[in-house]
């Protein structure tokens, strides 16, 4: 993953306007946009998309920015009016907000959330916490706590025994309204393997990003080596770093393995510069592209040898999906669950003028069959709901048979 002072490259994070409510004037609205616009049409890419047509698009919503009179309502205009435009994973951020933009919070329910579109999407669930308990899941999505609409994790904070009431927008779409008691929880989720039969075992992966210790996961994967067969569980992974998934696939299959194409603007670029085709084309850009694959990392001891599932859920977003799929498409592996988040665009954050910051999709991702998870999602070839029990014991018997 790429990092700088400027600069936090991330797979599948779309974040929502936080809070904010300075005035703005005119003249700052004006040089927002401008940058905003520079920034997208040089570095922003999504399948489809043709960012050629982004500054007649904003000049026809001018009307609607106009109306904005607080940083806070300026930037969710703005972000509407690209939402609009087809791009739904982009974030623009007040300044008050652009702080703290990063943060994941995991306080007093045991749920870590990131903000996004409507509210905070869930990103995982700690087993026996507040949250597991009150019956949060993976990919819910909390639009209010306590009567208020939610925009920021600082909305989950409150006294230790005191109640929080949650208005959750469930994968289904359906609305429900949930009573979570804070408590002091453990805010990291370490990985862990389990064994499932004298056959079977299970590695769980939380996360892909801060969560995700390399050597903690080899020590699981020395332990596997006993198993005939391996589930890998990503049930309520919502992503993270690029460079831990392709550790992962180390593991798993062999080194520096090609597992799909990010495509990016230089990338179409090229392609329009060899061919003249449609720059917009992701799978075409893909499928012409000999290199800048996305590649399975370096793995001293060789790949697990076994038979492998994997287990997803509608909270497997971004490195998840990408994993996913490459198991399914390298090495034959069996998908249990129910369909992912269809979430998977990298993106980095620029900051903007006057303080605000932005959150924008610089590539797109094809896997190396040619299959697009985003705004899809990836379909286990055994679909099971229900329980998390009942998941993991359909997916040991498929190995085991």
């Amino acid at each position: 993953m790429l990092r700088s002072a400027r600069a936090l490259v991330t797979l599948g994070l779309s974040l929502a306007p936080l809070a904010g409510a300075g005035p703005i004037s005119p003249e700052t609205k004006q040089e927002v946009v401008n940058r905003l616009q520079e920034v997208l049409t040089r570095q922003a890419y999504v399948g489809g998309v043709d960012f050629s047509l982004l500054r007649q698009h904003l000049q026809g919503e001018r009307e609607m920015l106009n109306r904005a009179t607080t940083e806070e309502m300026f930037a969710g205009a703005l972000q509407q009016s690209l939402r609009q435009f087809g791009i739904s994973h982009v974030g623009i951020i007040p300044p008050e907000a652009a702080s703290g933009m990063h943060r994941s919070a995991s306080i007093g329910i045991g749920a870590p959330v990131r903000p996004a579109p409507g509210g905070l999407r869930v990103l995982g669930v700690s087993k026996g916490s507040p949250a597991d308990r009150a019956g949060l899941r993976a990919g819910d999505v909390i639009t209010e706590v306590d009567g208020t609409r939610v925009t920021s994790p600082d909305a989950l904070e409150g006294p230790i025994g005191s109640i929080a009431r949650l208005r959750v927008r469930r994968l289904s779409g359906q609305m429900e309204e949930i009573r979570v008691q804070r408590q002091a929880v453990e805010l990291r989720q370490a990985s862990t393997l389990d064994e499932l039969s004298p056959r079977t075992a299970i590695v769980r992966i939380r996360s892909f990003a801060q969560d995700y210790e390399p050597a903690e996961i080899e020590e699981l994967f020395d332990r596997a080596f006993e198993y005939e067969n391996l589930i890998i569980d990503l049930r309520g992974n919502g992503g993270g770093a690029v460079r831990n998934l392709m550790h992962l696939m180390g593991l798993l299959i062999p080194e520096f393995t090609p597992l799909g194409t990010p495509v990016s603007n230089r990338l179409a670029a090229a392609y329009v510069s060899e061919t003249g085709g449609d720059p917009t084309d992701a799978r075409a850009v893909a499928e012409w592209a000999t290199t800048e694959k996305m590649i399975a990392g370096p793995n001293v001891f060789g790949p697990y040898p076994g038979r492998v599932a994997v287990l997803i859920d509608g909270g497997s977003a971004s490195a998840s999906e990408v994993t996913s799929s490459a198991l399914r498409e390298l090495r034959g592996s069996l998908i249990v669950g129910t369909r992912s988040a269809g979430a998977l665009l990298v993106s980095t954050y620029v900051e903007l003028p006057a303080g605000f910051a932005a959150q924008i999709p610089i590539s797109d991702y094809i896997t190396i069959k040619g299959f697009r998870p985003e705004g899809e999602g990836v379909v286990p070839d055994i679909e099971v709901s229900g329980r998390r029990e009942d998941v993991e014991r359909a997916a040991r018997e498929a190995l085991e048979k």
